[in-house]
């Protein structure tokens, strides 16, 4: 196994951050500078114009082209320099938003779009397109944060440089003489290859072990696709799902050139439109967030939506008009609404239910005694009256409310529902004072777990209608927003302006690709809220089904399938890892092996030479020194894990650290998942275990634990591990 005998050298990433800080130095000074010119120019042909009829149109030419290089200019600025290219004859290319050269026209940064810039997006390691390094560079408005490099010629010498990141590891393995370390950089580059020049004809499957790089293989595919298909995304939008705002300022970086426009970056939290007020923060206990998010939980909200949908029987329609009352039998309407209601959302069958209410009554109106002939053409102005009738619009919200996901929703959690009734035989009585007790004053705040409720009420019950208002045009008003108009100076303006805000408001209801990671923790409920935003478009999907946290495996299995509907799955296994050492991977074998003994771990390539270490005592009391010595000991970051209900002691117990030290965290393991620390301490193993939602998920929740490390790992508990890690 490659030995590595010391983290890399903060002082050499702090180089690496320097030496592209001079770039973006360079490159902002020479926007400025084009932005100065641009504003001169648009200031000069804006200028008062006499003469021929062709003089003004031709300076207004010059305007409209001085003011879209400007507009260009102002938009630059955020992500100017996003990427580097190393090549193999030498060539070094920064690629950025906008192309810049200086005043002799030596490249600063190539445009994004440009031929020579294609390599960032298309190069593979398995087709490296004379790349012998790609970097992502990290930036804040004007401030270089962060460097990460993929190598994809290991056999070609880079000097002069430092490779940070998961490059420095495929570097060091290149650098191995054994044929045994040349095959597995081969069979890294493959596996991620196929996966990335996957076809998009379908959904592709991406399963693997922790540190097979999974997420990063997901998102170099995404930017792929964008690239090869940009007009085609772009029309139809992209959606990324992840777990955490870590995976997302992650993706921010990998994918900087996409566009807010067309590629929209959540959280499953973040999916469903909230109205004004309300938030999705903290996380259900784990019988709650089982319940909720089980799949049964659908057929209930129906039964919810049917309680509250109207009564049973209805009441007789009475209509009064003219001194002259007919009634319409409430059976009759019953057996019109049943028949409205199969095909419909809820307040999508409302409009139907009172056409077919209107119906009834003027034929009941129509053959009421002493009706006159002449009155057979007057269907359409009873109607419009009987609409506008207090008492008719009385009779149909009692028929046929209209239904928000605030007031179904509002109505389960105050707890005013017979929900024991309503539930019946899908959830046990458990589970029912489990969500009883989790939506016990939560007031506008929603779990995760509850925005895919949420969701689906929402597709449950549809728009409410429109109410027909009067159109009140105000002259005054609109010769205001005329005379507004009017001091735009150009066209361009105009133009840019109106672009700027179709784009602002561009919003996809389904998309053209959805990647979705740590695909083995949504939910059932959640897969359906993904399902509805992937009608039609094709999928990435990555995950690890020995990862995940939800009790019944197969449910979830089961909810991607009815997911991906009848498209085409392809899948592909990533079965190397080159992120965690060999001997914390040794550590997490023996406990894949108490979760499935028939699973097979991906294979560590690298070694550290530290073992974990697994104390027995009083992990609060021993913590901060162990923390302290990981500071000490790894460049990088340093990550404490520890039970949900232990968080708050674990982070008053390190309290000072945190603050001295920024590359120190304290999570859950929920909120782990997905991330990595080269530094790790997991504090009571057997309290991850036992906040579980079953033994066998509490187990999976350790395994993602242990294997956040990809140096060194410290285990903390008050009881013996040997029995629990097997």
């Amino acid at each position: 196994m490659l030995e590595q005998t010391a983290p890399r050298s903060a002082d050499a990433v702090a180089a690496e951050l320097e030496r592209e800080q001079v770039v973006l130095d360079r490159a902002h000074e020479r926007l400025e500078a084009l932005r100065r010119e641009a504003a001169a120019r648009e200031a000069e042909s804006l200028a008062p114009t006499a003469g021929t009829p062709q003089a003004v149109y031709e300076r207004d030419v010059v305007a409209l082209a001085a003011s879209a290089r400007r507009a260009d200019l102002d938009e630059a600025g955020e992500g100017l320099v996003f990427g580097r290219l190393d090549l193999a004859d030498g060539t070094v290319h920064h690629v950025g938003r906008l192309g810049l050269r200086t005043d002799r026209q030596e490249p600063i940064v190539v445009d994004w779009r440009a031929p020579a810039a294609a390599a960032f997006y298309r190069a593979t390691a398995a087709d490296p397109r004379g790349v012998v390094r790609r970097r992502t560079i990290s930036t804040r408005r004007t401030q270089v944060v962060g460097v990460d490099d993929e190598l994809l010629d290991p056999d070609v010498p880079l000097e002069g440089t430092t490779v940070v990141g998961d490059g420095a590891f495929v570097a060091a393995l290149s650098r191995e003489r054994s044929g045994r370390m040349r095959d597995i950089v081969a069979t890294i580059q493959r596996e991620q290859d196929e996966a990335v020049r996957a076809p998009d004809d379908g959904a592709l499957v991406v399963t693997g072990g922790p540190g097979t790089g999974k997420t990063a293989v997901a998102l170099h595919r995404v930017a792929y696709l964008m690239y090869a298909r940009r007009e085609w995304y772009a029309r139809r939008g992209v959606l990324v799902v992840g777990p955490s705002p870590v995976f997302v300022d992650y993706i921010s970086a990998v994918l900087p050139a996409l566009g807010e426009t067309s590629v929209r970056l959540a959280s499953l939290g973040g999916l469903p439109d909230l109205p004004r007020g309300w938030t999705v923060e903290g996380r259900d206990e784990p019988a709650a967030a089982t319940a909720k998010g089980s799949a049964r939980m659908a057929e209930v909200l129906q039964r919810v939506v049917r309680h509250l949908g109207g009564p049973r029987r209805l009441p007789d329609l009475e209509v009064t008009r003219w001194g002259a009352t007919v009634r319409v039998r409430g059976g009759d309407l019953a057996r019109r609404r049943a028949q409205v209601g199969r095909a419909r959302s809820h307040n999508g069958g409302r409009a139907a239910f009172s056409a077919a209410a209107l119906e009834l009554a003027w034929r009941a109106w129509d053959r009421r005694p002493g009706a006159a002939r002449d009155e057979h053409d007057d269907r359409s102005d009873f109607e419009a009256w009987l609409r506008s009738d207090d008492a008719y619009r009385r009779w149909l919200d009692a028929a046929w409310p209209v239904l928000t996901p605030v007031d179904v929703l509002g109505r389960l959690r105050s707890g005013s529902l017979p929900l024991r009734e309503l539930a019946g035989d899908l959830l046990s009585d458990a589970e029912v004072v489990a969500l009883e007790r989790s939506w016990a004053g939560a007031g506008p705040r929603l779990t995760p777990a509850d925005a895919a409720l949420w969701d689906e009420l929402a597709e449950l019950l549809g728009a409410p209608p429109v109410e027909q208002e009067e159109d009140d045009w105000d002259e005054a008003s609109d010769l205001d927003e005329l005379a507004r108009s009017a001091e735009v100076t150009t066209f361009a303006d105009r133009t840019r302006r109106s672009g700027r805000n179709v784009a602002e408001e561009k919003d996809y209801r389904t998309f053209a690709h959805v990647v979705v990671d740590e695909a083995q923790d949504v939910s059932p409920m959640q897969w359906r809220m993904l399902a509805r935003r992937g009608r039609g478009g094709t999928w990435t999907v990555v995950g690890d089904w020995v990862q995940s946290a939800w009790p019944d495996v197969d449910e979830v299995r089961g909810a991607l399938d009815e997911a991906l509907g009848r498209a085409r799955v392809r899948t592909v296994e990533l079965t190397t890892n080159y992120r965690t050492s060999t001997e914390v991977a040794g550590l997490a074998a023996r406990l894949l092996r108490r979760i499935d003994p028939a699973a097979t771990a991906p294979d560590a390539v690298r070694s550290t030479g530290v073992e974990p270490v697994l104390a027995v005592g009083d992990p609060l009391a021993a913590l901060p020194g162990v923390v302290e010595e990981l500071l000490g000991a790894v460049s990088g970051t340093v990550g404490v894990v520890a039970p949900h209900g232990l968080v708050a002691a674990v982070e008053a117990a390190v309290g000072g650290l945190l603050e001295e030290a920024p590359r120190l965290s304290v999570v859950d393991p929920w909120s782990v998942k997905g991330l990595e620390y080269d530094g790790c301490v997991v504090v009571e193993p057997h309290g991850v275990v036992e906040e579980g939602r079953t033994r066998e998920a509490g187990l999976r929740s350790l395994y993602v634990a242990v294997t956040r490390a990809t140096q060194r790992l410290v285990v903390l508990s008050s009881r013996p591990v040997d029995g629990l890690l097997g």
